[in-house]
């Protein structure tokens, strides 16, 4: 008697979109899959071919348009020589025209604890008690914006300012390709952003007293931005009080981050760096460079996870993330 064994399908799994969500606008296509010698995974969005990709991760990435219809995706797994074929496919809510659509993408840097790649699906968002879809979450930051606003009040004597103009030029070589960078000085006024890396450290005489709020709204709008604050301490200057500055500051594409040279800072700072995802880092002048690099380094190594904003309401946008150990992320943001 000849046995024959059982065919066992391999198993295939959407990350992106999932079954029932809404796809609008540039989304990634994704799959998993247990299939042994992968050839390639074909895209397709209601019969036609959006992608194919030929090494993992199984991703494409697919622009869905203003359309409001629901989308049948679907995902081909060619293995074995292309001697055999798996296919999954997920269907998308339809977006109806009454409801009110906001394809804003947020995106959020965060730290998280696990010992595997952390997906889309092990994660649950919400924005304001709402859940919202999570798009994706990569394992690495994209091309970043970096603004270091550096204290020059009289307080930054005694070779502070020095040094820390010296650990922003030394940091600035481990920033990525496509990185951008700035120098913000200030005291009682803020000077304009120039472009790092210095050709030379300039020699400025400390002076003045403190706009440290003032600096940092300073930071024009604009694409994913790291802006890193090395002061003393404290804010006895600025115009801006706490809480606007906190609006100004709290924009989803900023991460406020900062060094202490010192014992004490304002609590500015601290709720500053809470809202974005950032961190208040103590230190001194003789170890500020490596912690200007070990700041640079945790920057370097985080998620970056993009969800779509169901524009809950105007104004404060609580976020809260579970799923996986989150050691870090924002904890929201001001909507205009």
């Amino acid at each position: 008697m000849i046995l024959i064994a059982p065919l066992i399908l391999a198993s295939i799994t959407f990350l992106s979109p999932q079954q029932g969500s809404q796809a609008i606008g540039p989304l990634a296509l994704e799959i998993t899959t247990d299939a042994k010698s992968v050839d390639r995974v074909e895209f397709l969005v209601d019969g036609s071919i959006a992608g194919v990709a030929r090494t993992p991760p199984w991703r494409v990435a697919h622009d869905f348009g203003t359309s409001l219809d629901a989308h049948i995706v679907s995902a081909i797994v060619w293995s074995n020589h292309y001697r055999t074929s798996e296919k999954a496919e997920v269907r998308t809510a339809a977006i109806a025209a009454s409801e009110s659509v906001n394809v804003d993408l947020v995106e959020v840097p965060l730290r998280v604890r696990s010992s595997r790649t952390v997906k889309a699906p092990d994660l649950r968002l919400t924005e304001n008690g709402v859940p919202q879809t999570i798009r994706e979450v990569r394992p690495q930051r994209d091309a970043a914006r970096f603004v270091f606003v550096v204290d020059r009040s009289l307080s930054m004597g005694n070779g502070l300012l020095d040094e820390a103009l010296r650990a922003v030029n030394d940091a600035v070589t481990m920033l990525r390709p496509g990185d951008t960078a700035q120098l913000i000085l200030f005291n009682h006024n803020v000077m304009p952003p120039r472009p790092l890396p210095l050709r030379e450290i300039p020699d400025i005489t400390p002076s003045g007293g403190t706009s440290l709020r003032d600096a940092l709204a300073s930071i024009p709008r604009g694409p994913r931005t790291y802006a890193i604050a090395i002061t003393d301490g404290g804010d006895r200057n600025s115009e801006l009080d706490e809480e606007e500055a906190l609006r100004r500051v709290s924009d989803t594409n900023n991460v406020i981050d900062a060094l202490v040279l010192g014992s004490t800072h304002s609590t500015f700072l601290d709720r500053a760096a809470k809202n974005t995802g950032g961190s208040v880092i103590g230190t001194s002048r003789e170890r500020l460079r490596k912690a200007l690099r070990g700041l640079i380094e945790d920057i370097n190594s985080r998620y970056t996870l993009i969800y779509q904003s169901n524009a809950t309401k105007p104004g404060w946008r609580a976020i809260e993330i579970r799923g996986v150990k989150v050691l870090q992320a924002r904890k929201g943001y001001f909507a205009r």
